[in-house]
């Protein structure tokens, strides 16, 4: 069985649901070898997920507490999960360095058309997902999931995420209704995003959550683009991202176990790498 580990945990801070020393307790009882936090990075809009400009100096300064009361215990991180979308949040170094972080995680929730501006909310009830593709994209799902492609493209390129998170959680609300993953299409988006991870030396994560909450069928990604991940020697990592202390380790081993299925020998984080 391997080390548990999770990088990817939202508290009360943003949108989770207690706070954070109940995840560090959590983790310790299920003897966790690290633990880092990730909440949502501000935004320059009123949203209900996000941290503020003010919670994010409190969620910094909770951290490095628990940080340092238990530094005997587990080795716990301070991060974000980042939201890139351009014209409207910052660039990830402007965080990095006024922090600073420990680690970062690169994401894309909001997709920005490029002509109107409009933002199409990804990750939200499908009701919503749809109203953005109707209303931002014209009822167009091809021209969307480019958007999303393509705007995660530019944030590798620009912004050089250490991880990124959920590479695909633009398919969470299809369900190949709408559009098919297998499509050649879809697949050129794939291989072109993958490409650029290729070279940014990026992470990317098994993402876990849309799982585990009943929300889709498979993981973040897919089992397919894992497997190109192996193939062009991108390293890869699982995360649960957590809203719950007990969503810590959810799915934690069986996706080890397909990562190991799929052919990967180890697991690379931010500051150590595992054997599987």
């Amino acid at each position: 069985m391997i080390a548990l580990y999770n990088f990817h945990s939202h508290s009360h801070h943003c949108d989770g649901k207690q706070p954070m020393e109940e995840y560090v307790q959590a983790a310790i009882d299920k003897k966790f070898i690290a633990l880092g936090f990730s909440a949502h990075s501000p935004l320059p809009f009123p949203n209900e997920w996000s941290l503020t400009p003010e919670s994010f100096k409190q969620y910094v300064q909770d951290a490095r507490y628990l940080i340092e009361k238990y530094k005997n215990n587990i080795d716990l991180y301070l991060g974000l999960e980042i939201d890139y979308i351009p014209g409207h949040s910052e660039d990830f170094e402007s965080f990095i360095t006024n922090t600073p972080l420990d680690y970062h995680i690169g994401s894309v929730h909001l997709v920005r058309h490029s002509e109107s501006g409009k933002i199409w909310f990804i990750d939200g009830p499908v009701e919503g997902y749809i109203k953005g593709v109707d209303e931002i994209f014209n009822g167009d799902y091809r021209a969307a999931v480019t958007a999303f492609y393509r705007q995660t493209i530019e944030m590798i390129n620009t912004q050089k995420p250490q991880i990124i998170g959920h590479l695909d959680k633009v398919k969470m609300h299809n369900k190949q209704r709408w559009f098919s993953t297998s499509e050649s299409w879809y697949q050129k988006l794939v291989d072109e995003t993958l490409e650029a991870t290729a070279k940014s030396k990026s992470i990317i994560e098994l993402n876990t959550r849309g799982f585990y909450t009943g929300k889709i069928d498979q993981y973040f990604p897919s089992t397919k683009i894992l497997e190109q991940c192996l193939e062009m020697g991108i390293p890869v990592m699982v995360n649960t991202d957590a809203h719950h202390p007990s969503q810590l380790d959810k799915h934690f081993n069986e996706a080890h176990q397909l990562l190991k299925k799929i052919g990967f020998k180890n697991v690379k984080t931010p500051f150590f790498e595992l054997e599987l």
